[in-house]
């Protein structure tokens, strides 16, 4: 096959290698299984809480309660606040569900915390998607005040800001054919008490509203046998692609090593001349300012010598008795120039039996 054609083979299998391994590189990309989630149940706790402050005598607001979002609830004129928590769980189907729960109130500030009030344990039960209670604790600025002293007086640790915090502890348990619920809740309400801010000495109250919904999901894995398949096609599209051009490539290679050629014996080198050569006796003697021209080839020197119109002389060098190959030099000699060629050639064959015998 000729270079051009192996030339072709060798760029058309490296695109196909080239495409093969693009391909094994993209079918690892693609997944091999894919996952479907279907929703079987979903649910929701929600707590929320609201207050309505009964404020003393006053002249900033003129009125004796504020609702959340009203005003500042300062704390020279704030004398309780009565706080509501409503509780709702909803789910998205019908179920058995049993609910506990208990309140705490804690007084705390930097460096201390107590637990002043509690309520007891309460049970409720229910069947259906929706279940709501209400609870209420009335906070008394007074009492924490008065407690808030005692505590800094005992301990000797006071501080500028201290918290009330409301904090329920709800469990909920729900059941039906898909699932069972048992989870906590607990949705915290804060008063915090500032003093000496910009707006003066107030109750910041935060934790009005806790929402967490939740679902149960049915999770499935489901294979993709397609992927593989191109996985396996690639694998032998490179199988096939790559040893070939590893073959043509090859193949290629060696229409570009240049080809050996055994020297021609001497006999085979003169023949085309041989006409024109003469021999000489020995090897000319030259005296001083002679030029020398060597030439690149014989026949050269033949084009030389019929420019000149002169023989071409020649004679063999001396060698070792073990040479196998032959030494002759041709010239022209054209007054003080010489024009030569060289040539080192192995021996004839049949001159070399001459001389064994």
């Amino acid at each position: 096959m000729t270079r051009g054609k192996l030339f072709i083979l060798v760029a058309i299998f490296a695109l196909l290698s080239l495409f093969s391994i693009l391909a094994v590189y993209f079918t690892h990309q693609l997944p091999t299984e894919r996952i479907e989630t279907t929703t079987l149940y979903t649910y929701k706790h929600t707590g929320t809480y609201d207050y309505i402050a009964k404020l003393k005598s006053n002249i900033i607001y003129n009125q004796s309660e504020l609702e959340p979002g009203e005003g500042f609830l300062y704390m020279g004129i704030t004398e309780y606040i009565n706080t509501t928590l409503y509780y709702r769980f909803e789910s998205s189907r019908d179920a058995n569900v049993t609910i506990q729960y208990s309140v705490d109130v804690i007084l705390a500030s930097p460096k201390w915390s107590k637990i002043f009030d509690s309520t007891p344990q309460t049970t409720l039960n229910s069947v259906g998607n929706v279940t709501t209670f209400s609870s209420n604790y009335l906070v008394d600025i007074a009492s924490i005040w008065e407690l808030k002293n005692l505590i800094e007086g005992e301990t000797g640790a006071r501080a500028t800001d201290y918290n009330v915090t409301i904090r329920p502890e709800i469990h909920t348990i729900a059941s039906n054919n898909i699932t069972t619920v048992n989870e906590a809740f607990t949705p915290k309400m804060t008063m915090t008490f500032q003093h000496g801010t910009a707006v003066g000495n107030y109750i910041l109250v935060g934790g009005l509203e806790h929402i967490r919904p939740k679902e149960i999901v049915d999770t499935q894995r489901i294979s993709m046998p397609g992927v593989m398949y191109q996985r396996y096609a690639s694998y032998g599209f490179c199988a096939i692609t790559l040893p070939a051009l590893a073959v043509t490539t090859w193949a290629f290679a060696r229409t570009l090593k240049p080809s050996f050629k055994p020297e021609k014996p001497m006999d085979e080198v003169i023949m085309p001349y041989e006409e024109i050569i003469a021999e000489s006796a020995g090897e000319p003697t030259y005296e001083a300012e002679k030029t020398a021209i060597k030439m690149k080839s014989l026949e050269d020197l033949v084009k030389v010598a019929d420019l000149l119109i002169k023989p071409v002389l020649s004679y063999e060098k001396a060698q070792s008795t073990t040479s196998k190959k032959s030494t002759r030099v041709f010239y022209i000699i054209d007054g003080t120039t010489r024009y030569e060629f060289t040539i080192t050639a192995p021996t004839p064959t049949g001159e070399e039996e001459t001389e064994s015998d």
